[in-house]
């Protein structure tokens, strides 16, 4: 009877079932390839933060190596700066270490009472320890500590092979789920496409006497097609990111994305400055090609978005609640940029209707670009960081000695290039000893920040100020000679006098000037001359500027009068 059934019943009333049973497969492999995305893709956001996170310690282990071996070999201190860095680094990792114990414990080959990579760690940390103690005595006991190189180098190449192994097993992982990836991504593009030509073809079968009906399918498998296609630029502008060095490419590719994904909005980034207390335009775009007038900088207490730690819609229209930065003719949807509890900055998507229907309808996508654009964002700033911490001095904030050196033949051969000055200010404070002497430490630290502080404030944007030892900095002034470095010279001197006293010592210092190619021809002397310049402004009873005199001068130097 039921077989009977079946072949009475026409096939008009059997197509409806058949797609329903499509359209249930299709969301069950839906479902099951979205599930086994997101595990994957949170899989592979582990791995990637426990490889980069075991690059920084590796980094670390390598400062605290080099450094430690650069002192023990020709006792200068400054070779101690990487490796206090590197201790600091490697006390602030014990997740990390114990992530590396794990591995290490369950490597193919491990046997019981092998000793774990903390273990190694403390031990290299100890070996170090004593051998740079002992360099520090000097004397005869410099002989050990050199000794001692060959047993670090042994426990750093045994960490070492440690690290490149979990890298490798790491790398590998990864691959193999961008792989799944890939695969699950093409399998249920594929899915989606049988499965919609198969519905398809049994709607238009089905009902192709109601033309009106047959154009709602027919849209309903556009909107599909350019869900899939949103997804996909999605996914291509994550890779593209990872990729990205800093943030001008970073803005080059949301530009990209989302004059493709919405090509009728314009919009704005903003990114938190350093200091954290504003936000500063990054990138802007239009629907055009014109970029809109925003604002060049936003502080936090003007925008809501920022405050409530959600999305706000600045609406057009009078009465509602808008940012104090808000443009009045134009609506605008606004997304804080969080990533791993920080906010780095704010999305900004502008649209000329009032209402502000349109950014509700686009209001999924817009998250979804401004949650891409802080994984990369806080990336950035990661390796920022670690940039700035190795270039800049601790104390007083300026480049240091190492990044001068480097940056002065940049600037000399870009000099040569144009046919352009670059002058040198040797800059020492007076009786700096004095007042560490009688007030401490602390109060020199404080006038070396205050100092540097006084000097970043006079620079132009192309001028370079470092630390270049102890009290002692040097301003580095590309494209300016002699007299222009002279009248800065004696601005930062005047601005430094003008300090307020410090536990009741006034604060000067003694200027040296010196310029290619007026009183110099290298870089060598151009610094050797600026700081016999500076040795001269000492002996001529200091707060005055010196500066070498010009060539074929009779004498070396003159004091600015």
């Amino acid at each position: 009877m039921g077989s009977l059934r079946r072949r009475i019943l026409p096939r008009s009333a059997r197509l409806p079932a058949i797609v329903l049973g499509i359209i249930l497969v299709t969301l069950g492999a839906t479902i099951v390839g979205f599930t086994f995305s997101t595990e994957t893709q949170r899989a592979l956001s582990a791995i990637r933060a426990q490889n980069r996170d075991v690059r920084v310690l590796q980094l670390a282990l390598l400062d605290l190596e080099t450094g430690a071996r650069g002192f023990v070999l020709s006792s200068r201190m400054d070779y101690l700066q990487p490796y206090n860095d590197g201790l600091k680094t490697l006390d602030g990792a014990k997740a990390t270490l114990a992530t590396l114990d794990r591995f290490v414990a369950s490597s193919p080959g491990a046997v019981p009472g092998t000793r774990t990579f903390s273990a190694l760690v403390a031990h290299l940390r100890a070996e170090i320890a004593t051998m740079v103690a002992g360099a520090q005595r000097g004397g005869a006991e410099v002989t050990g500590p050199r000794v001692g190189l060959d047993s670090t180098k042994v426990t750093m190449d045994v960490l070492r092979e440690y690290i490149v192994d979990f890298l490798t097993i790491g790398t590998d992982s990864a691959n193999a789920a961008e792989e799944d990836l890939a695969g699950m991504q093409k399998l249920l593009l594929l899915l989606q496409i049988v499965s919609g030509g198969t519905i398809l073809a049994a709607l238009v079968f089905a009902f192709r006497g109601t033309a009106r009906e047959s154009r709602a399918r027919a849209v309903a498998v556009t909107q599909a097609v350019g869900s899939r296609e949103q997804v996909e630029h999605l996914f291509a502008m994550t890779d593209m990111l990872q990729s990205a060095t800093g943030y001008d490419d970073a803005n080059a590719v949301l530009r990209a994305t989302v004059r493709r994904l919405l090509p009728n909005f314009g919009g704005a980034l903003y990114i938190f400055n350093n200091s954290g207390d504003r936000l500063d335009l990054s990138t802007a775009w239009g629907p055009g090609e014109a970029d809109p007038a925003a604002p060049k900088v936003i502080t936090p207490s003007q925008c809501w978005a920022l405050k409530r730690g959600k999305p706000h819609l600045n609406l057009g229209h009078e009465g509602a609640l808008r940012c104090g930065h808000a443009l009045g003719d134009q609506s605008a949807l606004e997304i804080p940029m969080l990533a791993r509890g920080e906010v780095y900055g704010l999305l900004q998507i502008f649209s000329p209707n009032l209402t502000g229907t349109d950014l509700d309808a686009i209001r999924p996508l817009a998250i979804a670009i401004a949650d891409s654009m802080s994984l990369a964002l806080s990336s950035i700033a990661l390796r920022e960081r670690l940039r700035n911490q190795a270039l800049r001095d601790p104390l007083t904030g300026l480049y240091n000695r190492r990044f001068m050196e480097e940056v002065l033949e940049s600037f000399a051969v870009q000099a040569e290039r144009r046919q352009s000055p670059l002058s040198a200010i040797m800059i020492d404070l007076d009786h700096f000893k004095k007042l560490n002497d009688t007030h401490g430490h602390a109060a020199g630290d404080t006038v070396l920040r205050d100092v540097a502080g006084v000097i970043m404030a006079s620079l132009r944007k192309s001028d370079i100020a470092c630390r270049y030892g102890g009290e002692e900095l040097i301003i580095l002034l590309p494209d300016s000679d002699l007299e222009t470095a002279l009248a800065k010279a004696e601005t930062v001197r005047i601005r430094i006098a003008e300090l307020s006293p410090s536990e009741g010592v006034a604060v000067s210092a003694s200027l040296g000037v010196a310029s290619i190619p007026e009183t110099s021809s290298t870089t060598e002397e151009l610094t050797a001359m600026a700081d016999e310049a500076l040795y001269k402004a000492k002996q001529r009873g200091r707060n005055n500027v010196v500066s070498a005199l010009r060539k074929g001068a009779i004498g070396r130097f003159v004091e600015l009068q």
